[in-house]
C-alpha cells in the first residue's frame, strides 16, 4: 500500500470518482484532519452533503423494506445461497431506465406493507381484547353498566393466591348487603364481580384494596361480554381476510423484485459516492482526494489522474507505519484466507500466515476426519455448490476451503483404510457372507494408536518450529538479530537436544543422548546468558524464567494429540453405527433397518466430526501456531468500488 493524493478541478470530480469506483483499487480516507492546519483551513473546506447521504440511507432502508416484504410472500423457490447476478452495463441501464417506474413500484409495495401493518395491528388489538374478555364470559350484564342510583357494580381481579372466601367474609362484616361473586379464575388471577350499596362504598373499597383488588377497565366496550365477543370475532374474520388479500397483492409484486434490486444497487452506488465525496476537501474550483492505493495498481490511477489533468502524488509509507491490509495469495491458498480473517487480519508489517498454515490446516483437518466416504461427500458437496452458485467473498473461500479439506479427508481415509468406518466390511459379512477388508495404505490407527500419537506430536512440533521460524524471520528483517537468537534459534537447539537426550540411544540412534546433552546445555546457556548481559536489574534473571517455560512447549506439543483423538472418534462412532445396523441379521426387514440406522448414524457422525475437525484444526492454528509469532489486528483494505448487493455489473469490452 502507498499513500495517494490527488488534486483536480471541481468540474472533473464526479467523472473521476466514477472512474476510480470502476477501478476499485483506492481506499479514500477522510481528509478533514488537514483543516486543523491553518494554511489548509484558509483555502479549503470539507466537501460533500450530509443531508444527501442521510436521504440516500433512508431511501435504501425503504427499498430494502419493500424487497423484504415481497420476499416474505413470494412463492417462488428460494436459492440455497444468495448471490449477485452478473449483468452487463447495458442490461443494468436498460432495466433501471430513469428509475421513475421503479420508484412507483417501491411506493406501491410500501403502501401495501403499511396497510398490512395496520391490519395486523388491529388484529393484535382484537386478539388482546378477546383474551381480556374471556375470563368474564359468564358475566351477563352490559360492561358499561356501573349500577343504579343506590347500588354500585364493581368488576376487578385479585391475585390467584388470595383467599376469596375470606374476602367475602370480610366484606359481609363491613357491609352485609354486599355480594361478591367469583366469575372465574386462572393461574394468576381471580375475576370478581361486586354488588354493593352506594352508602357502603368506602367500607367495601377499603376491604377490597387490602386484599389486592384491582378494578377491571373495559375501555370503549358496550353491551354484554358475549355480544362483544361476537362482534370481535366477526371483525377478526374481516381483518384476516383483508390481510390475506393484501398478502396476495404483495405476492403478486414478485415480478417487480428484480427491477427493485437493480434500483437498490443504483442507490447504493450513489450513497457510496456521496460518502466518498464527504471525505474530500474542496475550494471553489478544486478538490483534494487522499487515501491508500495498491502499489501494483498505482500506474493505472496515475494515468487516470493525468487524463483529467490532476496532480497525483504517490508516496511510500514510513517504516513501521500501519497501512490497510489486502491479502494477496495464490489461488490454492486463497480459500484458507477465510480461516485467517476469522481470527484477525495481519498487521501491515507482519507476515501473512495463510500460505504457511494452509498446508498444516489441510493436513490436520484430514487427519481428524480421516474417512474416504466422508471426504468424498464433503468434497463433492462443496465443489458442487461452488459450480452451481456464484459465491463470492468469505462464503466462497470457506466453501472451497472445506472442499479442499474433503480431499484431505479422503486421502487420510485411504491411508488409514476407512470408508464410513468399516461399512463395506460389515455389509459384505452381514449380507453376502464374504470377508472384505480395505487395506490401509499406511496403517490402521485403531490397531496402533501409539504410532499415530507419536506422529501427531512430531507433526505438532514441526508446526510449532515453523511458527517460531516466522518469528525469527520477522526479527531478522527488523535487524533484531540477538532477539532472534535468544527467542528462537537457542530454543531450537535446546528443544531438539532435549528430545535427543530423552529419546536416548535405544529409541533414536547411537550417540543421540550425548549429542542431545551438549545441545541442551548449549541452548540453555544461550537462553540464560543473553538476558544476563542485555537486561538490567531483575530483568537479568529473565532467562531463568524462560527456561521454566519449557513446560509450555510440552503442553503445546501434547495439544496435537487431538489429531489422534478426533481421528479415532470419527472411526469408532462410524463402526458403532455399522455394528448396530448389523444386529438384525440379513433379511429384508434387517436390510431396511440397517439402511435407516446407517443413514441416521453416519449423517450425525458426519455433521459432528466435520464441525469438530473444523473447530480443532482452527484452534491449532489460532492458539498453538499463531501464538508463536502472530499479533493480528490489521485493518482490512476497503476500496472505493462497486460494492453492490444484488447485481454484479460487468463492463463490456
Amino acid at each position: 500500500m502507498n499513500h495517494l493524493s490527488i488534486i483536480g478541478l471541481e468540474s472533473d470530480k464526479t467523472v473521476l470518482l466514477n472512474r476510480l469506483m470502476e477501478l476499485g483499487v483506492v481506499e479514500i480516507v477522510d481528509q478533514s484532519e488537514k483543516l486543523q492546519d491553518q494554511e489548509w483551513a484558509a483555502v479549503a473546506r470539507r466537501d460533500g452533503d450530509e443531508d444527501q447521504v442521510s436521504g440516500l440511507e433512508s431511501e435504501l432502508a425503504q427499498i430494502q423494506t419493500a424487497l423484504d416484504t415481497i420476499a416474505r410472500y413470494d412463492t417462488a423457490k428460494k436459492p440455497l445461497f444468495s448471490t449477485r447476478k452478473p449483468v452487463t452495463r447495458k442490461e443494468y441501464e436498460t432495466v433501471l431506465g430513469d428509475g421513475l417506474q421503479i420508484r412507483e413500484e417501491v411506493s406501491k409495495v410500501l403502501a401495501l406493507h403499511d396497510r398490512w401493518g395496520e391490519s395486523k395491528s388491529e388484529e393484535n388489538v382484537i386478539v388482546s381484547t378477546q383474551a381480556s374478555l374471556k375470563p368474564w364470559a359468564s358475566y351477563e350484564l352490559p360492561l358499561e353498566s356501573q349500577g343504579t342510583r343506590s347500588v354500585r357494580i364493581l368488576n376487578g381481579v385479585i391475585p390467584a393466591v388470595s383467599d376469596a372466601e375470606a374476602l367475602k367474609a370480610q366484606v359481609s362484616e363491613a357491609s352485609p348487603a354486599t355480594v361478591v361473586t367469583v366469575i372465574s379464575r386462572d393461574e394468576e388471577q381471580q375475576y370478581l364481580n361486586v354488588f354493593y350499596m352506594k352508602d357502603d362504598e368506602d367500607a367495601v373499597l377499603d376491604v377490597m384494596k387490602s386484599n389486592g383488588f384491582t378494578t377491571a377497565v373495559f375501555k370503549d366496550l358496550t353491551g354484554t361480554v358475549s355480544e362483544n365477543m361476537q362482534r370481535l370475532d366477526a371483525r377478526l374474520q374481516e381483518v384476516k381476510a383483508q390481510e390475506g388479500e393484501l398478502e396476495k397483492q404483495i405476492g403478486g409484486c414478485a415480478a417487480m423484485k428484480e427491477s427493485i434490486r437493480y434500483y437498490y444497487d443504483s442507490r447504493l452506488l450513489e450513497r457510496d459516492k456521496a460518502k466518498a465525496t464527504s471525505s474530500l476537501l474542496r475550494t471553489k474550483k478544486a478538490f483534494c482526494l487522499g487515501g491508500w492505493i495498491i502499489a501494483s495498481k498505482q500506474e493505472a490511477v496515475q494515468g487516470l489522474a493525468a487524463e483529467f489533468g490532476c496532480v497525483c502524488d504517490v508516496t511510500i509509507p514510513e517504516k513501521g507505519e500501519e497501512t490497510p491490509v489486502l491479502l494477496n495469495n495464490k489461488s490454492l491458498v486463497v480459500p484458507f484466507e477465510a480461516i485467517t480473517t476469522m481470527y484477525a487480519y495481519p498487521k501491515s508489517y507482519e507476515v501473512d500466515p495463510t500460505p504457511i498454515f494452509a498446508i498444516f490446516y489441510f493436513i490436520f483437518y484430514g487427519m481428524m476426519f480421516a474417512d474416504m466416504g466422508y471426504g468424498a461427500i464433503l468434497a463433492i458437496a462443496c465443489f458442487t455448490v461452488l459450480k452451481k452458485f456464484r459465491l463470492e467473498g468469505t462464503a466462497y473461500r470457506l466453501i472451497k476451503c472445506m472442499g479442499f479439506c474433503g480431499i484431505s479427508t479422503f486421502i487420510w481415509g485411504a491411508l488409514y483404510g476407512g470408508f464410513m468406518g468399516n461399512l463395506l466390511t460389515v455389509v459384505a459379512e452381514t449380507f453376502f457372507n464374504v470377508e472384505f477388508v480395505i487395506t490401509p495404505l499406511w496403517f490402521d490407527p485403531l490397531a496402533d494408536p501409539m504410532k499415530l500419537l507419536i506422529f501427531s506430536c512430531v507433526l505438532g512440533a514441526l508446526h510449532l518450529f515453523v511458527g517460531m521460524g516466522i518469528k525469527a524471520y520477522m526479527y531478522i528483517r527488523e535487524g533484531k538479530i540477538v532477539e532472534a537468537i535468544n527467542e528462537v534459534f537457542a530454543w531450537y537447539v535446546f528443544l531438539i537436544g532435549l528430545v535427543l537426550l530423552l529419546g536416548g540411544d535405544n529409541m533414536l540412534f547411537s550417540g543421540a543422548s550425548g549429542i542431545g546433552k551438549w545441545m541442551t546445555i548449549a541452548g540453555a546457556v544461550v537462553i540464560f546468558a543473553i538476558p544476563l548481559f542485555k537486561n538490567k536489574g531483575i530483568g537479568k534473571l529473565l532467562g531463568l524464567w524462560d527456561l521454566y517455560g519449557t513446560t509450555s512447549y510440552l503442553a503445546d506439543v501434547l495439544s496435537y494429540s487431538r489429531l489422534l483423538a478426533l481421528g479415532l472418534a470419527s472411526a469408532v462412532i462410524a463402526q458403532v453405527f455399522n455394528q448396530l445396523g448389523a444386529l438384525f441379521g440379513n433379511g429384508i426387514i434387517a436390510v431396511i433397518l440397517f439402511i435407516v440406522i446407517a443413514v441416521i448414524g453416519h449423517v450425525l457422525n458426519f455433521a459432528i466430526n466435520a464441525l469438530g475437525s473444523y473447530v480443532h484444526a482452527s484452534r491449532l492454528q489460532y492458539v498453538e501456531f499463531f501464538g508463536k509469532f502472530y499479533e493480528g489486528g490489521g485493518i482490512p483494505f476497503k476500496p472505493f468500488a462497486k460494492n453492490t448487493k444484488y447485481v454484479k455489473i460487468k463492463e463490456e469490452e
